[in-house]
């Protein structure tokens, strides 16, 4: 799994989201924590895969983060089944296209809230190596940011 920047996640779930009309009913979306403080956001498509998005909120408005693409063909009812569980709650995510910034990707609709999404991690093959270059990469950048020492 290549861990990449959120906006270049996007992009791939709004091509295959158009790509596959019929598919798009069954979409499904899990937020919740991690262990480390994080949120994840994992969007399932049957047959297509499944996006997790790991970040942090820097402000209402902006989201820091990263993200890996998963190949879980194999267990797509299992993983509904998790995803379908928690509290529904609506979610909005917008990031500026890989290729211009005169144009946004939107992501926005009803998914399921859940405390911690350790369950539907361990469903996944090769999560804990991703997750772990996910956390490393969203504490780099913060370094390079400057973000996460405001109470040093």
């Amino acid at each position: 799994m290549e861990v990449r920047p959120i906006a270049e996640l996007m992009e791939e779930m709004r091509r295959r989201y158009r790509r596959y009309p019929s598919l798009r009913a069954e979409w499904r979306v899990l937020m919740g924590g991690d262990d480390h403080g994080y949120g994840d956001f994992f969007f399932h498509a049957p047959r297509l895969g499944l996006w997790q998005i790991k970040g942090e909120m820097m402000s209402p408005f902006e989201l820091l983060g990263l993200g890996a693409r998963f190949s879980v063909k194999r267990m797509d009812e299992e993983i509904r089944r998790v995803m379908e569980e928690g509290e529904p709650v609506p979610f909005g995510l917008a990031s500026f296209h890989p290729s211009s910034r005169n144009r946004l990707v939107v992501a926005s609709g009803v998914g399921c809230r859940t405390e911690s999404t350790r369950r539907l991690s361990r469903l996944l093959p090769g999560h804990e190596g991703a997750e772990r270059r996910m956390r490393e990469g969203l504490e780099e950048l913060k370094r390079r940011m400057g973000r996460g020492k405001e109470y040093l």
